[in-house]
């Protein structure tokens, strides 16, 4: 009863929304005249959800990573530069260029001329230093601060349109990593002349009165609330009129919720939704049935959606007993059957792993003495002799009831999880049960940030969820695993994995790899350090990936064409990454 009281609520909520739309009635819009649906482009936020968190706080640093994700929806915050992940094409934007100095301990970054804030300010190099070294000097209260407070010495300012970064140690990706890459790397630059006098722990960056917040995007907020966020096209948006592109063709982009899967599928079925939630492959199916003008990634099925950059992954906290015997973790990764998780979670459309690595690096990286490691240890395959050999070198023994038991009691293993991901958990605690261990499961509710919380407190013992970061090469995931981002159980984890794993040897390797310039698998060197570094992964699987994320990203031609897919993959897909603002500026109108 709650939830379709849930339903109703949401669906009388859009037809609220559209109708004023429509009739260029949103509470606090202030564009002069109307706007039609046909140019007006309405997507979700990235996860179901019954409201928008947050909606008048836009500080980007202040609220994790959730909310950066959502506010400006990649409309009103620009990056310096984008990189098309399918390609590795880095495509410049408030910057043209950047240079490594001999030893990768300094950038030189030139800005593109006639970038300027929306509120007609120049944007400068004194915007670049402001913001980073702001960071730096706010770890680690602020998002992504603990990385400027590790890498960053200072930034120099030598004229208006040149930032010199200076880094601590030698970061040959580090730019990339941070400033340039679109994918889950939020970090923008902010406007020094607004947020220079202001306590950047506690400043909202929100008064629509003062037209804030202030970025370099080619749309300003309008209005902002639970159910809804309003943005209006800028039309003296710098990169019009310097030539750099033409503005956008939506004129208007409504930010508004959807509860469920199901609620989105209805939604994108009448096409109320253009994009933004991604659906589970049953709901896609069935409301392409109903709407032929939705489409994902790929064309056809099983496998329709793109490499997200991420795996789906069990995790264990290796500081915890008994999680921090390997013995035990390597049970557990006898006992999952991934290819449950594949087809009895996610019908099919995605595929098991062995290793963190994404579709995006595995082609050209899984081959050679990286293929030979993962052959070698064998680690997707379900095995209950060998559940049996590692649990028994562990000290358990089944009791009575055929669960797995020490000193007399049984290990409970928590199948908990978030509600985007809670087709995982069946499978996962299935294939549990069938190798003796008491599993139970736990989805949290949509918008409970408590598991999060429990986890990088160190107070969970187990969950699952999703490692991400494979996007170029084997370290881009592997490097979580070093020690520096451990900490001790009640002190929250300086990274969001997190799993507090380590080992002296696997950080040297790290350390090594880190401070050369990425390299192919036909680098010998390079080769060797990662597959020594995926061997000490293989022998003491600190986590456990199953499957690859491929979410069914859905778009709707009803409006707007001109979405990215396997036949024109210009950019990466997912919403909640930085370079989706690059599909806003190629939709055009379907009418």
């Amino acid at each position: 009863m709650a939830s379709s009281r849930l339903r109703l609520v949401a669906r009388l909520g859009l037809l609220l929304v559209l109708v004023l739309t429509a009739c260029g009635q949103i509470p606090g819009l202030s564009r002069s005249g109307d706007v039609p649906r046909n140019r007006t482009l309405i997507i979700t936020p990235w996860g179901p959800r019954p409201d928008i968190t947050n909606p008048q706080n836009y500080h980007i640093y202040q609220t994790g990573v959730g909310h950066q994700r959502e506010i400006g929806d990649k409309t009103i915050f620009e990056a310096l530069m984008y990189t098309n992940l399918n390609t590795g094409e880095v495509v410049p934007w408030q910057a043209e260029s950047f240079q490594y100095n001999e030893n990768f301990t300094s950038i030189t970054v030139k800005l593109r001329q006639g970038v300027t804030w929306s509120d007609g300010q120049p944007f400068t190099s004194q915007d670049v230093k402001y913001t980073l070294e702001m960071l730096r000097d706010n770890a680690p209260e602020l998002t992504y601060s603990t990385i400027y407070k590790e890498w960053l010495k200072n930034v120099d300012t030598p004229d208006d349109k040149t930032a010199v970064i200076n880094l601590n140690k030698p970061g040959p990706r580090w730019f990339q990593y941070n400033l340039a890459l679109g994918h889950e790397n939020h970090q923008v630059i902010l406007p020094a002349h607004i947020w220079k006098d202001k306590d950047p722990k506690t400043f909202t960056n929100f008064d629509l009165e003062k037209k804030w917040p202030i970025g370099t995007g080619a749309y300003r907020l309008v209005a902002s609330s639970a159910q809804q966020q309003v943005y209006d096209r800028r039309d003296d948006w710098w990169g019009a009129k310097t030539g750099f592109m033409p503005l956008p063709e939506p004129q208007r982009i409504i930010l508004i919720t959807a509860a469920s899967d199901e609620v989105a599928g209805q939604m994108y079925i009448g096409n109320k939704l253009d994009s933004g939630l991604a659906l589970q492959v049953g709901t896609f199916r069935a409301a392409k049935e109903k709407n032929p003008k939705l489409r994902s990634w790929n064309a056809q099925g099983p496998v329709w959606g793109a490499p997200d950059g991420c795996v789906y992954t069990f995790y264990m906290n290796n500081a915890k007993e008994p999680w921090n015997n390997r013995d035990v973790r390597l049970a557990v990764n006898y006992a999952i059957n991934r290819q449950d998780v594949s087809t009895l979670g996610y019908e099919g459309s995605n595929y098991p792993v062995a290793a963190p690595f994404s579709g995006y690096m595995s082609k050209r990286w899984v081959t050679g003495k990286v293929k030979q490691t993962l052959d070698k240890y064998d680690r997707m395959k379900v095995d209950q002799g060998q559940v049996d050999q590692h649990m028994q070198a562990a000290g358990f023994a089944k009791n009575a009831d055929g669960k797995w038991a020490k000193n007399g009691e049984v290990l409970k293993v928590s199948v908990r999880g978030s509600l985007g991901f809670a087709p995982m958990a069946p499978p996962i605690a299935g294939s549990l049960r069938r190798a003796g261990f008491d599993a139970v499961e736990q989805i949290e509710p949509s918008g409970s940030t408590a598991l999060g919380d429990d986890w990088t407190t160190g107070k969970q013992d187990t969950m699952f969820s999703i490692h991400c970061g494979s996007i170029a090469d084997p370290f881009d995931t592997l490097k979580d695993l070093h020690s520096k981002y451990s900490a001790p159980i009640g002190t929250k984890c300086p990274y969001g994995q997190c799993t507090r794993y380590s080992n002296p040897e696997y950080d040297k390797v790290i350390d090594q790899l880190e401070a050369i310039p990425p390299a192919g698998p036909d680098n010998e060197k390079y080769s060797d350090l990662i597959t020594r570094a995926l061997e000490i992964y293989q022998t003491d699987m600190p986590e456990i990936p199953m499957v690859e994320e491929l979410w069914v990203i859905t778009f709707n031609d009803t409006y707007w064409t001109g979405w990215p897919g396997a036949q024109d993959p210009y950019v990466a897909p997912y919403p909640p990454w930085e370079a989706w603002r690059l599909i806003i500026h190629r939709l055009k109108p379907a009418q």
